[in-house]
């Protein structure tokens, strides 16, 4: 089975929850005032079996646009990028990274399990994470880390972005974290460059 009809086997599940298919990026999305979310299929046919993965998120509008204006970015990947991504297993446990596929019975069987986790556990953090002083604290929380599924670079643009819009108050210790985590990783003179660009610009941005 193509990977296209994979995704589409989850039309009926999705749209009953109020999220449209994009064709073209091929993601389920749902728009709210301030941004948007976002759910990926991933499938993929290999000789001995295939794979189905899931991926689902949070794209905080203002955050985007203020990040990319200091990032080396296509010139259209700002209108599409996720501030915040996560893949079920980290949300529950019991969830496979991702699910080992071998014929139509278990696609099926992992299609199913992975519908009843958005229902009772995927789209309520979807729905949390609407909220973007929650996403600022799971930044925050992480800020040493990163995320598994970012670049650490985007990682601290976006934590200090959302820091500066979200959480004044502790903008400046988090402005710091973050600019100490940049230096000690090494990163290029370009890099730093930019994300010293990005700190002027928030510290002079009135909230």
């Amino acid at each position: 089975m193509k990977s296209l009809e994979v995704i589409e086997l989850h039309h009926k599940f999705f749209e009953d929850f109020e999220f449209e298919f994009h064709s073209t990026q091929l993601l389920y999305h749902k728009n709210f005032a301030h941004g948007q979310q976002v759910i990926f299929v991933h499938y993929t046919e290999n000789p001995d079996c295939s794979y189905l993965e899931y991926s689902f998120g949070i794209r905080i509008d203002a955050v985007e646009q203020i990040i990319h204006k200091f990032l080396p970015t296509l010139s259209d990947y700002s209108e599409r990028s996720i501030t915040l991504m996560e893949t079920p297993d980290k949300i529950d446990a019991r969830m496979p990274k991702r699910f080992i596929i071998h014929n139509n019975r278990q696609l099926s069987e992992s299609i199913g399990a992975a519908e009843e986790f958005f229902a009772t556990a995927g789209f309520a953090w979807l729905d949390e994470m609407i909220l973007p002083e929650n996403i600022e604290l799971t930044f925050a929380s992480h800020a040493d880390l990163g995320f598994k599924t970012h670049n650490f670079v985007y990682n601290s643009f976006r934590g200090v972005t959302l820091a500066k819009l979200y959480n004044e108050e502790d903008y400046p210790i988090l402005r710091n974290g973050y600019l100490e985590q940049i230096k000690q990783r090494e990163m290029t003179p370009f890099t730093i460059a930019s994300f010293l660009q990005l700190l002027n610009y928030l510290d002079h941005l009135q909230v």
